[in-house]
């Protein structure tokens, strides 16, 4: 059984083939289009998590210099000695974190502000957290 192509119009021969390669086109784009906003996605995801372990350094930075600042046994001096310490811990590995101290006096009152700095990663990939504790001796 043989067709016979000279029953079907000029213009539907080799339609097939060329919505084939339309169609091929199109989901080769949508692909790219996926794989592009899933890499931007993991991106995010690892910075969100950089963030997140920076703010931790920085909070375990403030609460470990009030801890020594307002221990019964230790004389309460503000130390500004801003040296940087690393983490030692596994949730921490590759964290550090700076902590400064000072003494200001509100209206007769002498308040300790702890600026704790915490940073996690490095070059590019790098988040960098502050927080700022303020309490009366």
């Amino acid at each position: 059984m043989r067709l016979d192509y000279a029953n079907y119009p000029k213009s539907e021969q080799g339609l097939g083939l060329i919505s084939a390669i339309f169609v091929i086109v199109v989901l080769a784009v949508l692909v790219v289009g996926m794989n592009s906003m899933l890499r931007t996605s993991q991106t995010y995801r690892a910075q969100e998590v950089l963030a997140a372990r920076a703010l931790l350094a920085a909070q375990s930075g403030a609460e470990l210099h009030l801890s020594e600042l307002l221990h019964p046994e230790n004389p309460q001096v503000c130390n500004s000695d801003a040296s940087p310490v690393l983490f030692t811990v596994s949730g921490l590995k590759n964290c550090s974190y700076q902590a400064t101290c000072s003494l200001i006096t509100l209206a007769g009152q002498d308040y300790y502000t702890i600026k704790s700095t915490g940073r996690c990663g490095s070059g590019v990939d790098s988040a960098t957290r502050i927080v700022k504790v303020r309490v009366a001796p």
